[in-house]
């Protein structure tokens, strides 16, 4: 807000009508000043409160930040903070295909929060809840269920990757992780994609147990705000010196996106929101390291020497990032010498490590039926 005239909440009403011109903040109008753009008597105050006689108001300070075009340079800059704070970092955009409420728990007069960003009071999705989202889903789905111990909270790749936080502010075991999550920003283009959504709990005294769901209480509508498939700027660091820090970056945003996509962020997942759709819109990563082949890819490889206890032929990439890993069904009499370089095919990567991978022999190609000479002596030539 940008008036000094006004008293403060009692001021008087008139004084709140001239200010509303100022407000540029939809999150201090969310969180500070909804009172002042409280219609009385309207049919929007008696239909949905506070939150319903306010909702225009904040959507309209949300559509002036669009306007004004400030926030689309900040938008720009942002994009480029992990490359300065960064020697290797990944981002992109990615569009989510349902509606998105994060801080739906957060205190407010309206009942029902939403994250807005504490200086530019835009919609956002803060670090600590994309941490919080992709640590979990790293322990439960490849930790838990694919039983690689490693990624289980307190596992040692669980450790090196998100830190620990349990064991007490004395502990010396306490350590930070070398992941680092960056606020999910909203992009200018979806400023305007605020929604006034609502649900009806239809049995509040079975939820309260205090009676059978007998369909006899009266429906309470709660609004709430949403936002209307926005889309986000994902930002992922990390720091330290770790050979593989190139490979572990790649393979943790790739688990970030699983869990967008999968599980969602946010409030009322389990009813649909806040799922991403497949992968990210534009994305770029930092200029250390190039980006490694995927699945499916033909590279140039080296033949090496097994690792210690492993059997089979293995190869390595010759060209950065190292991928290393056995030929399926590869044998000895049949694969080049060590040292020599040939062509092989990825074929999966292993979720463990990741630089291992499995490789296999690219698919031979039909060999093209060569055109059938032209009978010598036939009508048109010469002797």
């Amino acid at each position: 807000m940008r008036d000094g005239h006004v008293g403060g909440p009692l001021a008087h009403a008139g004084e709140w009508d001239a200010a509303k011109a100022h407000f540029g903040n939809p999150g201090l109008v969310f969180y500070r000043f909804g009172f002042a753009f409280h219609r009385r008597g309207t049919q929007a105050e008696a239909e949905g409160g506070l939150l319903a006689s306010a909702y225009e108001d904040i959507l309209q300070a949300l559509c002036s930040l669009k306007r004004d075009g400030w926030y689309s340079m900040w938008y720009e800059r942002a994009k480029d903070i992990p490359s300065r704070a960064h020697d290797r970092y990944t981002r992109g955009e990615i569009r989510f295909s349902e509606r998105v409420a994060v801080g739906l728990g957060r205190e407010s007069v309206y009942e029902v929060g939403l994250a807005f960003h504490p200086v530019y009071g835009v919609p956002y999705i803060p670090a600590s809840t994309l941490k919080g989202l992709t640590a979990h889903y790293v322990h439960e789905v490849v930790g838990e269920q694919l039983g690689h111990s490693a990624f289980k909270r307190g596992g040692e790749a669980h450790r090196f990757l998100f830190g620990t936080v349990d064991e007490g502010p004395n502990s010396e075991d306490r350590s930070r992780g070398a992941l680092v999550f960056h606020d999910a920003l909203l992009a200018p283009e979806s400023l305007a994609c605020l929604r006034l959504d609502v649900m009806t709990v239809h049995y509040p005294s079975y939820y309260r147990e205090v009676d059978t769901p007998h369909g006899m209480d009266d429906p309470i509508p709660i609004y709430f705000l949403s936002l209307d498939c926005p889309t986000f700027l994902l930002r992922l660091g990390i720091d330290c010196a770790d050979p593989k820090a190139e490979a572990w970056l790649a393979w943790s945003w790739e688990r970030l996106l699983d869990a967008l996509t999968s599980w969602g962020v946010g409030g009322k997942t389990s009813s649909g929101l806040g799922r991403a759709r497949a992968r990210q819109v534009e994305g770029a990563t930092s200029p250390a390291q190039p980006a490694g082949p995927k699945k499916g890819d033909v590279v140039r490889v080296r033949r090496i020497e097994p690792p210690e206890g492993k059997k089979g032929v293995w190869f390595e990439t010759v060209d950065e990032p190292r991928l290393y890993g056995d030929l399926e069904g590869g044998k000895e009499e049949t694969s080049p010498p060590i040292g020599e370089i040939t062509e092989l095919m990825l074929k999966q990567k292993d979720v463990r490590d990741p630089q291992r991978v499995k490789w296999s022999h690219p698919p031979r190609l039909k060999p093209q039926a060569s055109p059938s000479p032209r009978p010598m002596g036939g009508r048109g030539t010469r002797r």
